[in-house]
């Protein structure tokens, strides 16, 4: 509901409270009767206001987009303007401007309880669609008609959400007595499949399954729409919502006058009846396939994360054995080549711990750099070193591809500036910024070290660091690579400090187009 209806100044606060009671039922009321429902009211002598768009799950919308909230002028929907101003319900068929189609429309005029007209519910369905409806049988399309009624008098009553009437859901009407009145095909196919006869009219709705006459009983006794998801034995999943349908009051004074002359023994019970229901629309929607289909893919997804739970802890063992051969070692350059392995490894062990715990939730970027710090501190900065390693900037979640990419160039560059730009330092300082640009991300990673040497050429560089950054960054991140020094970070204005600026920026890379990591 728009919340500009709470503005419209000929309703009262009642009046907007009995709105929202209709809006409860009309998304259930566009389903059944296949038709986009629209819930207007006067804005001002000039325009109306659709305070509500309820666009149908069993057929396409008429409308492309949601219209809630749209101003119209008055000339757009002359029978809304004349159902608010004169009180009188409608039908006219009429020609969508967008597609040139012809709609059905009809009108029904809402009263407040002082019967005073405050809105007006349209129902919109294509003329096909509409002529379907009307051949179908009597008592479906008295059902529906109920229906429209109880949705224009705020009746329907939806205590929990309930699952939306799609186009392959069955659907049967049952009467004041629980005998089967109607049943469409798709419900006849999906009981024919447990062996039930073809044709159940007049039958009573326990002849069904035992759930349904519980169902209905329960719905029609506590006055209000129910819903169930049984799981029989032999594996089927079905799902029955049942909606207690009340007709109209003229016509159930219509019907008591008529029972009465007929059948004066029952007057007694058929006043104590008025005020119940008249009737049930019953549901029924096969879930087994999609059920099967959703435990399938639990498996699935509790296998791959034991599957990266496994790597993670074998990669740690990998670091864990060349830790111990790098203590074996007399060369302080194999150190430090297996030292930068393990550093390596520890990095990659780190996306697969997250996806461990959630496969397809994105990762957090920086809390991926605070885990890579803290290894790097207890790897890589020598102990007689004070090193204040930092992380700036808001939370970024990317895709399990681009983060695994971002914490080994994130590795890398932290590995480089503890190596080299803050090499034989007593202390010092790494920043890594982070900054969401929209579509885009930044990394920035500075140090206060020696700075950049004066004949630096990042592309001509043997280092198997910065080979591994540049591979990264331009292949599997698709973005760019700069470094800087202090001295030409701040536009190239001369500078005392000392120091070395890497500037990476990559496009955000959507989920949907991840390749798995596994």
């Amino acid at each position: 509901m728009d919340a500009r209806i709470e503005k419209c100044p000929q309703l009262t606060e009642r009046d907007v409270a009995l709105l929202y009671r209709v809006e409860q039922g009309l998304h259930l009321t566009a389903d059944v009767s296949r038709a986009d429902v629209l819930l207007f009211c006067q804005w001002n002598a000039h325009q109306l206001l659709a305070a509500c768009h309820a666009a149908p799950h069993s057929i396409s919308s008429i409308y492309i987009n949601d219209v809630t909230g749209r101003l119209y002028e008055t000339k757009e929907h002359p029978l809304v303007l004349r159902a608010l101003t004169t009180d009188r319900p409608g039908t006219q068929a009429r020609q969508v401007l967008s597609s040139g189609a012809p709609v059905i429309q009809q009108v029904y005029p809402i009263h407040n309880a002082a019967n005073r007209v405050i809105a007006a519910l349209l129902f919109e369905t294509n003329l096909i669609e509409s002529e379907r409806q009307r051949r179908r049988a009597k008592p479906f399309r008295t059902a529906v008609a109920w229906l429209h009624g109880m949705a224009v008098r705020g009746e329907i009553e939806i205590p929990e959400p309930i699952s939306r009437f799609e186009s392959l859901d069955g659907i049967y009407v049952v009467d004041e007595e629980s005998s089967i009145r109607y049943m469409s095909g798709i419900a006849t196919n999906l009981f024919r499949t447990i062996g039930l006869a073809t044709d159940m009219r007049g039958q009573p709705v326990s002849a069904l399954e035992p759930i349904d006459a519980e169902l209905v009983d329960n719905a029609m006794q506590a006055n209000r729409c129910v819903e169930l998801r049984h799981e029989s034995d032999d594996g089927r999943v079905w799902v029955r919502t049942v909606l207690p349908l009340r007709a109209p009051p003229s016509s159930w004074q219509r019907t008591r006058r008529t029972m009465e002359r007929r059948l004066p023994w029952r007057q007694a019970a058929i006043a104590e009846k008025a005020p119940q229901v008249d009737g049930a629309l019953v549901m029924v929607h096969n879930r087994t396939e999609a059920v099967q289909k959703e435990r399938e893919l639990n498996v699935k997804s509790a296998m791959i994360q034991e599957v990266h739970h496994r790597v993670k802890n074998n990669l740690q063992t990998i670091a864990a054995i060349l830790r111990i051969q790098a203590r074996r070692c007399d060369s302080d350059e194999a150190r430090q080549h297996l030292g930068d392995a393990v550093n390596r490894i520890l990095s990659m062990s780190v996306i697969h711990e997250y996806l461990s715990q959630d496969e397809h939730r994105p990762i957090n970027i920086r809390d991926l750099c605070l885990r890579i710090i803290s290894q790097a501190q207890q790897v890589a900065v020598n102990p007689s070193q004070q090193i204040a390693i930092d992380v700036a900037g808001p939370n970024i979640r990317l895709p399990a591809g681009q983060a695994t990419a971002t914490a080994l160039v994130v590795n890398e560059l932290l590995l480089n500036a503890i190596e080299h730009g803050l090499r034989g330092r007593p202390q010092g300082r790494v920043l890594i910024q982070l900054e969401d640009l929209g579509d885009w991300v930044r990394l920035l990673v500075e140090d206060d070290g020696l700075g950049l040497p004066d004949d630096f050429q990042p592309a001509q560089s043997r280092s198997l660091g910065l080979q591994i950054i540049n591979t990264l960054v331009t292949d599997d991140l698709k973005g760019n690579l700069a470094f800087e020094s202090a001295k030409t970070a701040a536009n190239g204005a001369e500078s005392t400090a000392q120091g070395t600026r890497v500037v990476v920026a990559f496009p955000k890379r959507s989920a949907m187009t991840e390749p798995s990591v596994s």
